[in-house]
């Protein structure tokens, strides 16, 4: 969105379609992360948080479907010399990637509605949602224009589902850090167990696409693509960082009851939701480039 509005003829649709998009995967990841934890941790949780957390995960689906529309509609534009209403275009769109990757995703966030509705009995189909919502993304994007294809669209799909779940419990694991006591610190304790492995998963995934999308190493520090993702790496470390501050210093305070203790890990927790933020602007960003330049 930036780089595009920074760029030597700046095209604010073009910017306007990054936006979208930024706000099309944060809002989807964020609604399969929810039904992860719900399908982890719901049972850890006390009913009230299990109802807000419900509810959060509706109003994500809902901002999904609609970010996810509006993006398709900027692709229309793009497509029409500026006219999202277009109907031939439409017609051409729907049965294009894009159009397919966005079908995808609304049967995802559909599913992971119903689940989060239905409850526990529905785990399977709050799942096959999750699944869903990760794999429509590799109907998009540079994954789909370089090889080997299977192993690109593979690691997106585990890159994706890892960092779902790490977007997706900030927020549960906030209120239940507000609410402190031992329940609280059984929920985050669990929780970080289970993310040790989830995140060398992330990390794993996310060095095989950088290596396969870029190439060289030299084009990490000379293309606006590999700019972006250095940016996106720095984030993603500061994130961590913010993991091993909350697991090391902060979460054994809260097991032991140490007064302020879950106070003090919400805000922390809070921090980290603004930096994860950061970390979809720089995917943004890097959608909006080419990994490598023309020819290579």
């Amino acid at each position: 969105m930036i780089l595009e509005l920074l760029g030597p003829e700046p095209d604010l649709l073009r910017g306007v379609s990054v936006a979208l998009r930024i706000a099309y995967y944060l809002t989807c990841l964020s609604a399969a992360g929810l039904a992860i934890f719900a399908m982890g941790f719901g049972h850890l949780q006390e009913a009230g948080d299990v109802a807000a957390c419900r509810r959060l995960t509706l109003v994500m689906v809902a901002a999904g479907l609609a970010s996810s529309l509006a993006w398709l509609a900027a692709q229309v534009a793009l497509a029409s010399s500026g006219d999202p209403f277009d109907t031939e275009i439409w017609d051409m769109m729907l049965t294009s990637r894009p159009g397919i990757s966005v079908l995808i995703t609304w049967a995802g966030l559909l599913a992971v509605a119903s689940a989060t509705w239905i409850g526990r009995r529905a785990l399977m189909i709050g799942a096959a949602g999750v699944l869903a919502i990760a794999a429509s993304f590799t109907e998009v994007g540079h994954t789909t224009q370089h090889q080997p294809r299977w192993l690109l669209a593979t690691a997106l799909v585990v890159h994706l589902l890892a960092a779902a779940f790490w977007v997706g419990s900030l927020w549960p694991l906030m209120i239940a850090s507000r609410r402190a006591g031992p329940e609280a610190a059984r929920i985050v304790e669990g929780w970080a167990r289970a993310a040790s492995w989830i995140v060398g998963g992330l990390i794993l995934a996310g060095v095989t696409l950088g290596w396969l999308l870029v190439g060289q190493l030299g084009l990490f520090v000379t293309t606006a693509y590999g700019l972006a993702l250095l940016t996106k790496v720095t984030l993603v470390g500061v994130l961590l960082g913010f993991a091993a501050w909350h697991r090391f210093r902060l979460t054994p305070g809260l097991a032991a009851g140490a007064p302020g203790s879950g106070a003090r890990l919400a805000v922390s927790i809070g921090w980290e939701i603004v930096v994860m933020v950061l970390v979809f602007w720089a995917v943004g960003e890097m959608t909006s480039t080419s990994p490598r330049p023309e020819g290579l």
